[in-house]
């Protein structure tokens, strides 16, 4: 590959070394080879060398780079992505999915000869997650509930899109920043932020039922972050966190109608009544951060990269994968 590529594909993992490879593995193999991939590791150290050394030994190629990361959070990983990234459209995937036709790279990259399209969400069969709407949509209602359903079959404009599968145009990055680190836990709503955005500034969003996979949601590693009241708390803090900066005042009334009913219907559900404060403590973390600024500025590439913890020689490559952090 010479020159910038036209996509960067980045694929964002934490502790899931077995799917990691397996997904790599399927990136490299798709038709389309005018690409690169970089792997964002935010394992623990001991198992990233591990995992590096593994990617390595097992994929000879030249298109595939490996970071590791000290700090955690899946926006983090992503604009580290993002800043590493040479191409021109960027396509994020998880670490745990399958892709669904050999021309998935490809099918996103055709979006793009329009050039209105900002933005590009794929096709994705849950394996665990039902949609909760007949037609193809993906948005966040005035009253901050996911409504969602990216099992279609024909090309259309979105108002979001979903992490596990999704696209941009670099210069999309240049203009409206990047992902906000401050979604954190679970870091919902994070792709759903950057949409709305990326529409604001006036490109669209389409969906693309020919970019397919099908999405495991592994219960460990990513971004699990325990059981699942410590899951709801941050779906609340994240909702008020994303309908305070994108709807302001407005957006205030819907939210509080909509999470009053669902946190009364956790503590039935729970036989906790002490879940009502919680999650409402936890809406009000997710408001106070809506007083500070954003936190969506992409790094700067870094002028060198230094090795991985307990490697005694500074970008490592081999067998052709390059080893960074």
């Amino acid at each position: 590959m010479n020159g910038r590529p036209t996509l960067s594909v980045v694929i964002p993992t934490f502790n899931r070394p077995d799917y990691l490879c397996s997904t790599v593995r399927q990136v490299l193999e798709q038709r389309f080879t005018d690409c690169e991939v970089c792997v964002i590791d935010q394992s623990p150290s001991r198992v990233a060398e591990t995992q590096a050394t593994r990617l390595a030994a097992e994929f000879p190629d030249s298109r595939l780079r490996y970071y590791w990361l000290e700090a955690r959070g899946a926006p983090n990983a992503k604009n580290e992505g993002i800043a590493r990234a040479q191409g021109e459209i960027i396509l994020f995937i998880d670490d745990d999915v399958i892709l669904l036709s050999p021309d998935f790279l490809a099918a996103h990259v055709d979006c793009y000869a329009d050039f209105a399209v900002g933005g590009v969400g794929g096709r994705v069969v849950e394996r665990r997650i039902r949609p909760n709407a007949r037609r193809t949509v993906s948005r966040v209602t005035r009253g901050g509930r996911t409504v969602e359903n990216l099992l279609g079959q024909s090309s259309c404009t979105l108002e979001s899109v979903k992490g596990a599968n999704m696209s941009f145009r670099a210069s999309v990055f240049d203009r409206v920043g990047g992902f906000d680190r401050r979604y954190t836990g679970t870091a919902l709503l994070e792709e759903a932020d950057l949409a709305s955005r990326v529409t604001r500034a006036g490109w669209k969003l389409v969906f693309e039922p020919r970019a397919e996979l099908l999405h495991l949601s592994v219960p460990t590693g990513g971004v699990r972050v325990g059981d699942e009241q410590r899951t709801e708390w941050f779906r609340f803090r994240s909702t008020a966190y994303y309908v305070a900066k994108n709807r302001g005042l407005l957006g205030l009334l819907p939210f509080a109608a909509t999470f009053g009913m669902i946190a009364a219907w956790r503590a039935v559900r729970w036989q906790s009544p002490r879940a009502l404060p919680i999650l409402a403590q936890a809406a009000r973390e997710g408001f106070r951060t809506a007083k500070l600024e954003p936190d969506d500025v992409i790094p700067q590439r870094p002028a060198f990269d230094q090795p991985l913890p307990g490697s005694k020689a500074p970008a490592q490559a081999r067998a052709g994968c390059a080893i960074r952090t």
